[in-house]
């Protein structure tokens, strides 16, 4: 199918006369990169079917077609243009998250945006009001589920997803 695309190339052009398919260059006529990816995606039997198709249409020996896969496989498809070596510094890892440096011994685990995790475990009138009072999240010391949490201290946290309870003083 794609041979087919490009020998409808190579015929005439309105304007331009008779087109041809391949420019010559460094002694070796160049496919288009496509037929060339094309090959190489085909198993052996049909590889060889297909070189032997386009050897007898674009008037090149099957030893020819085959050699300008080989570079095209090795080195890539413009080994005519030089290539510079580009100096580019790998970019700098940033860390995204901010953690506080040291956490004191037996404080909660404390998480950024807790308005993300308000969680809507209690619909009585008290869990309700318990969960405006949630101005700061943690996550569980013992399954590191986030828990909304006030900011007083000390407090005794149950943990809805594990059960456990935990005292924080800090």
């Amino acid at each position: 199918m794609l041979l087919g695309i490009l020998f409808g190339k190579r015929r005439e052009a309105a304007f331009k006369g008779p087109t041809p398919l391949r420019r010559t260059g460094r002694g070796m006529a160049r496919i288009p990169a496509v037929i060339l990816q094309h090959f190489i995606g085909l198993s052996d039997y049909e590889r060889k079917l297909a070189i032997d198709k386009a050897s007898r249409e674009l008037g090149m020996t099957v030893e020819q077609i085959e050699d300008e896969i080989e570079s095209f496989q090795s080195g890539g498809f413009n080994q005519d243009q030089p290539t510079t070596a580009s100096t580019a510094e790998p970019p700098r890892r940033k860390s995204i998250f901010k953690r506080p440096i040291k956490q004191k011994e037996g404080g909660p685990e404390f998480i950024d945006e807790s308005h993300r995790y308000r969680f809507r475990y209690d619909p009585s009138e008290a869990g309700k009001a318990r969960q405006e009072n949630a101005t700061q999240a943690i996550t569980c010391p013992h399954c590191k589920a986030a828990l909304g949490i006030p900011d007083k201290r000390p407090i005794r946290v149950t943990c809805p997803a594990c059960m456990m309870d935990s005292t924080f003083e800090d």
